[in-house]
This record gives C-alpha cells, sequence and structure tokens, in this order.
C-alpha cells in the first residue's frame, strides 16, 4: 500500500548531542505554574523546534538500541542525524524557519509524561498561512510493530485529496495503538491545536478521517467532541463496544460498563445531530466485519439523516485507497470542508477525559515512585518495570524516581502512582492511610469492607500528600495487567479495586470489588465487580483416546 514519505533533511555527518527538557524539582514545578495546562499548543517557535531536537535525539537512541532489527539501519541513523542537525541550527537563528509545502515530521511536548510526540504534517502547494486552509486529520490503524522511529501514517490517496482541496493534514501518533481513546483522544486534540497556532489552518473547517482502529478513533472523538468537526469520513470503523464483542451494556459490571459509555461513541449518538458523517467498508472484511460498521451507523442514523455508508462488495479491510479515490469520497470532502457549516453544541467532556480519576490523572503530569523496599536495587528493579509497561502503552518513558530520591517540588506538582506495599513504603501507608483504609497482612478494609489481601492486588485514589491539590495512586500487593496486551494497559481501571489472579475474557484481571469516588471524595462500590459474560470461557473437557 502506497503511503506518503515525509522528505527529511540531506543526511549529515555531526553526532546527535544527548539532552533533557527543563522538568525536575524546583525548575519544573515553577516551569508547570508558569504553562498552566497539560495540553496547551505554543506560539512560539522555538518550543517547536526544541521538540523536534528532542524527538530526534530519541528516535536516534532507539535505533541504536535496535539496530540489529532495521535493515536500513545507517540510511535511518544518517536521516534523522540530518533532522537533528537541521532543528539544531533552526533553535540558532533568530527567525523562524521558513514553512515549507509538503510532508515533514513534527513535534510536540507533552506536559504529562514529559514526552515528546510526534506528528506528520503534509502543507499542499501554493500553501500560504494567510489562506487559513482547511484540515484533515488522519487516524492510523492498529499496527502492533508502530514505534516513535515510525512516522505516523498518510495514504498516498489523501495526498492527492488534499491538493485538489487545498487542505493540510495531519496524522498524529495517537500514543501507538490507544484506540484514540484517553490519553490518545488527548493527543489528537492537540496535534489539532498544533495545527492551527503553527499553520494557521481554519478551526472551523476540519475533517476527521480514520481507518480501523482509526474509524473507531474518529467515530469516538467525533461523538464527544463534535463542536470541534465539519465532518468524520470512516473507513472500516467500528464505534460500539457492545456489537464489537456481541454483548449486551447489562452483560458489563456497573463499573466498567461506566468506563465503556464514556469512551464510545454509541452512547453520544444523539451529539452526532448535525455533524456529516461518509463511512466505507468492506463487504468481505474480516477484521471488522461490516457488521460492527453499519451498527453504529444505524444508531446514529434516526438523530442524523446526513450519514452514509458504501459498501464495496468484493473488498476487504484494506479498501483504504479504493474509498479515498472514489468520486463520492471527493464531492463530500469538498462539500464538508466548506465553511460557515452548522456545529453541533459541545458536550462538556474534557480531552481525553475516561470516566476514571485514577486514568484522568494520566492526562495531566505524573510521577511514577518506586515505593521503598528493603533493598534499593529492588526497589529501582520494580519501578523500571512500572516505568517500561507505559513505554510499551505509549512508546514513551514516564517520569520516575525512587522514594528514598524523592525531589518533594517535583513530587508536589504531580499526580503520583506509587509502586510499593505499606509495610516497607512510608509514602504508601500514608495514601492509604488518609484515604482510610486499614491494611492488615492479610486484608484491606475500605469503605466499610473487608477485603482479601493475601495472593491479590490494590489500586486505590487517594490524594498526594504533598499537595492536596493532586491525586496519589497507589498499587500494592499482585501487579496488575500480567497476562494483558499492552495497548490495553490503562484503559479498563476505576478509581479503588481489589483484584485477584484470575483474569476476564480480555485478560483484565477479575476484581472483587470496584468503585468510584463521587463529587465529595467518597468511594461508591458498584456491584456486582463481576457477571458471567465477562468469564473466560470455559475450556473443551479433555477426551481420552479408547
Amino acid at each position: 500500500m502506497r503511503t506518503l514519505v515525509a522528505n527529511h533533511a540531506s543526511p549529515g555527518n555531526a553526532r546527535p548531542r544527548r539532552g533533557t527538557f527543563p522538568g525536575r524539582g524546583l525548575l519544573f514545578a515553577a516551569w508547570l505554574a508558569a504553562t498552566a495546562a497539560a495540553a496547551t499548543a505554543s506560539d512560539d517557535w522555538r518550543s517547536w523546534e526544541a521538540a523536534r531536537v528532542r524527538l530526534h535525539q530519541t528516535r536516534l537512541a532507539l535505533l541504536e538500541r535496535d539496530h540489529g532489527y532495521d535493515l536500513d539501519y545507517a540510511y535511518r541513523v544518517a536521516l534523522e542525524q540530518a533532522a537533528l542537525v537541521a532543528a539544531q541550527q533552526a533553535l540558532t537563528n533568530q527567525q523562524p524557519p521558513v514553512v515549507a509545502a509538503g510532508l515533514r515530521v513534527e513535534a510536540y511536548h507533552s506536559l504529562n509524561d514529559d514526552a515528546v510526540q510526534p506528528f506528520l504534517r503534509y502543507l499542499p502547494p501554493g500553501y500560504t498561512p494567510t489562506s487559513a486552509p482547511p484540515l484533515i486529520v488522519f487516524l492510523h490503524g492498529y499496527n502492533p510493530g508502530i514505534e516513535l522511529i515510525h512516522d505516523p501514517y498518510v495514504p498516498a490517496a489523501l495526498g492527492r485529496l488534499a491538493d485538489e482541496l487545498g487542505a493540510c493534514v495531519a496524522a498524529p501518533f495517537g500514543r501507538c495503538n490507544s484506540d484514540f481513546q484517553g490519553v490518545g483522544e488527548l493527543d489528537v486534540l492537540r496535534v489539532m491545536d498544533e495545527m492551527r497556532t503553527r499553520f494557521h489552518t481554519d478551526p472551523q473547517r476540519v475533517v476527521l478521517a480514520g481507518h480501523s482502529m482509526g474509524g473507531l478513533g474518529a467515530w469516538c472523538i467525533g461523538a464527544r467532541h463534535p463542536e470541534r468537526f465539519n465532518g468524520l469520513l470512516v473507513l472500516a470503523g467500528r464505534g460500539d463496544f457492545y456489537t464489537w464483542h456481541q454483548l449486551t451494556p447489562a452483560d458489563l459490571p456497573p463499573w466498567q460498563r461506566r468506563l465503556v459509555d464514556v469512551q464510545f461513541a454509541a452512547a453520544y449518538a444523539t451529539n452526532l445531530t448535525t455533524l456529516p458523517v461518509l463511512a466505507w467498508h468492506g463487504r468481505e472484511d474480516d477484521l471488522v466485519p461490516i457488521r460492527e460498521g453499519s451498527a453504529i451507523v444505524s444508531l446514529v442514523r434516526p438523530f442524523n439523516r446526513n450519514v452514509t455508508l458504501y459498501a464495496f462488495p468484493h473488498l476487504g479491510h484494506g479498501m483504504i485507497e479504493d474509498a479515498l479515490l472514489h468520486p463520492k469520497t471527493r464531492t463530500w470532502l469538498q462539500e464538508t470542508l466548506q465553511a460557515g457549516r452548522a456545529k453541533n453544541r459541545p458536550t462538556g467532556r474534557r480531552a481525553g477525559e475516561t470516566g476514571s480519576r485514577l486514568q484522568d490523572a494520566l492526562l495531566q503530569p505524573f510521577l511514577f515512585v518506586g515505593g521503598t523496599t528493603t533493598n534499593e536495587d529492588e526497589t529501582a528493579c520494580l519501578l523500571q518495570n512500572r516505568a517500561d509497561e507505559w513505554c510499551r502503552f505509549t512508546r514513551s518513558q514516564p517520569r520516575r524516581q525512587i522514594e528514598s530520591a524523592l525531589e518533594t517540588n517535583l513530587a508536589a506538582a504531580c499526580h503520583l502512582f506509587v509502586f510499593g506495599e505499606p509495610e516497607t513504603s512510608p509514602l504508601v501507608r500514608t495514601i492509604l492511610e488518609r484515604g482510610g483504609v486499614q491494611v492488615t497482612p492479610t486484608s484491606f478494609r475500605i469503605a466499610g469492607r473487608t477485603l482479601p489481601r493475601t495472593g491479590h492486588g490494590l489500586w486505590f485514589t487517594g490524594r498526594n500528600p504533598l499537595n492536596p491539590q493532586r491525586l496519589g495512586i497507589v498499587q500494592c500487593g499482585r501487579p496488575w495487567g500480567e497476562t494483558l496486551s499492552d495497548n490495553h494497559r490503562y484503559d479498563r481501571l476505576p478509581d479503588v479495586m481489589v483484584y485477584g489472579a484470575a483474569v476476564d475474557r480480555w485478560g483484565y484481571n477479575l476484581a472483587v470489588a470496584a468503585g468510584f469516588l463521587d463529587a465529595q471524595n467518597q468511594l461508591q462500590w458498584y456491584d456486582p465487580a463481576v457477571t458471567p459474560a465477562i468469564l473466560p470461557p470455559r475450556p473443551l473437557p479433555a477426551v481420552m483416546d479408547q
């Protein structure tokens, strides 16, 4: 399948210089207070180039680590070195670099985990910032091999359409394979803000498009934030969790149902009353069957007559180019990208909002803390394991410190995720005690319930002891998600949960008890914690040969 390829600068000979973004102690606390929000696009072009410097430094380090698996290692290194040198040189200039048409890798700095995030931008020939061009945002499909060294994906046919319509294109990384939910949604909306700030795209003329997992993202983000888009272009996308997994809402435990309904488009069908939607699907699609694409269309259509689904009779999942090159798509885009279309009212959902305070803490500056153990090397190793899990989830290493070396100003500025046991970690013990949790060697006493500790794990959302305006989140006991796929690591967690070793049909640890904090910070248990429908299928009985 053809894709647009970014034009990097010509390979150079300069070696990359290692560096870090300001982000520790007093400096970080002051800087965070000055920047205020975690998802704000800066109008300072130097911050854009500084982010590109960090991106290419990170990519060079990844190439060095994994060079044995990259057949084009020398060529890739040369490209990244050249791009790094260009960004470093741009930072020394007094004037911003000239903006050139075409495809280029951009980056921004994300405050939540102090990481740089890449995105592709395409500017059509004849682009001028004063023209306020329309924007097409394209969301990629699921790719288990995606890494920061790979550019986000833009179909070549979309570049052709952009040229014809005079539109810009942005392709977010989407935090890897996040389903464009939580931190993935945050990334998409931030990239839109970056395109408006850097390249002056028209916020009143934006189409959100996506294929497969990106089609799911288009449905869900569009339904949660319909006021931000002129239309949705969905290619082989689903939007209803229950159709996807052939369940009903009553099949899920209430706490899981709350998290699912906050994230998926089906719960927001009534928000899409005026948003045009063009959906394409292949009838031979065996990855996202057409019944899943038609199910969300059927849910939306009673509220919106401007929803159309076309099906290719003999095509499967890889029908991207066919759909984009179809005349109906061009006509629809041309009409939809016109200014002045009526928009839906805002739904009040914050960018990335998940329905769980624990998960929402990952959308704002947070710090992973290794709770003290009997051995400092063991503490560091356990913390690194948790950091690596976040990295596999988002392809970015988070901020992390061990408890014995915790910088109080940094810790006070962040939500804390503390991994450890109350017997050895003062920080874990303080958060649990102040949250009203009583701990014995065999049990947790939480909000009127005595729950098992032996062989179990706990997630608990309390307050940061160094700053009550921030959360202090504890994970102790059995590690979470030992059989869980990396792309779902942090997408099904309530505020408080005690769980065991057994897992459900998706690999999530089965809860013994689960609940959420209400507006008065009181824990409300959601019962039952488990329903039969989420249990894994029983293995077939063994058959003995006669």
